[in-house]
């Protein structure tokens, strides 16, 4: 009546060992985990200045960085940062305003600067300038065979009048 029977004997030995193969994997892990804490890079990350979005206080740091000296690296890296932001908008705006005042002439850039949508949308509006190439056939009143007859004949247009210069 005490005794356990025998399939659950069997069960009980399997799980315990199972579970002792579990321990021993587990162990094997936590021996390779000192190799992990090794290998971690510190880099130094970690946020220590003030938040990107505080512009007063980036461009006090930012003028720091050409006034004052650093006393430790810390400081000079937050410098850096803080200066990182105002010389990517210098740059950037420089270059920008660069191509608005002095525009490739290239037509695909015609085509798509930002100038281009504001004419498109007062061309819609406003009537256009004539197109620079004929859209239809120009009727001219001269015959051409005439002159081309006349020049042949006497190598010269007798009706267009003197070439001297001492009518002058």
């Amino acid at each position: 009546s005490g005794s356990i029977p025998a399939p659950a004997i069997h069960y009980l030995w399997d799980r315990s060992q199972a579970m002792s193969l579990l321990v021993a994997a587990s162990r094997q892990v936590r021996a390779r985990a000192p190799a992990v804490r090794i290998a971690r890079r510190n880099l130094g990350d970690s946020v220590t200045g003030p938040a990107i979005t505080d512009i007063p206080a980036n461009a006090q740091l930012a003028m720091n960085f050409f006034t004052k000296s650093p006393m430790s690296y810390g400081e000079f890296k937050q410098q850096c940062i803080s200066l990182r932001f105002f010389a990517f908008l210098g740059v950037s705006g420089a270059c920008a305003m660069s191509l608005f005042i002095n525009p490739p002439k290239s037509s695909y850039w015609i085509r798509y600067s930002p100038l281009y949508g504001l004419s498109y949308v007062k061309n819609c509006f406003v009537g256009s300038a004539p197109p620079i190439f004929l859209t239809e056939k120009v009727e001219h009143e001269v015959n051409v065979p005439a002159i081309a007859a006349e020049l042949i004949s006497t190598r010269r247009l007798l009706s267009a009048g003197s070439d001297s210069e001492e009518e002058h």
